[in-house]
């Protein structure tokens, strides 16, 4: 089993409230030169090879709990904490990669899940600029 832990945050000038609508939309901040944008298939979200089930976790902004494949289980979630000077955006990956998935998880999906989140900070950033 491998412990998939990984965290990304940044803080910008904003509210919690202007900053949680950009959370909510992919298409708005997602980086799609990286990945296609996951996109809602019934009661899951796509994003290959994982399937995500949007939930309520209390002090999040939006999270999910990865429900395939079988070989990978937790959650990952946003939160907005307003901190002095605006609001801190942190995203985090809980959860354990078990069987083949140990590879998959080190070697493939966690470089490039550093390289989307820290690329949707960035796009984030660029909206809150722009006003």
């Amino acid at each position: 089993m491998v412990r998939m832990h990984n965290v990304h945050e940044r803080t910008f000038d904003a509210a919690p409230d202007r900053l949680a609508p950009l959370i909510a939309d992919f298409d708005a901040v997602w980086p799609t030169q990286i990945e296609p944008a996951p996109r809602l298939d019934g009661e899951v979200w796509r994003v290959p090879p994982m399937r995500w089930q949007e939930f309520d976790r209390p002090g999040a902004a939006r999270a999910f709990r990865i429900v395939s494949p079988p070989g990978m289980r937790g959650e990952h979630w946003f939160e907005l904490e307003p901190v002095e000077g605006g609001t801190r955006v942190r995203h985090t990956v809980d959860g354990e990669a078990t069987g083949p998935f140990e590879a998959v998880w080190r070697d493939r999906i966690e470089p490039v899940h550093d390289l989307i989140l820290e690329a949707i900070l960035d796009n984030i950033g660029r909206l809150v600029a722009a006003g």
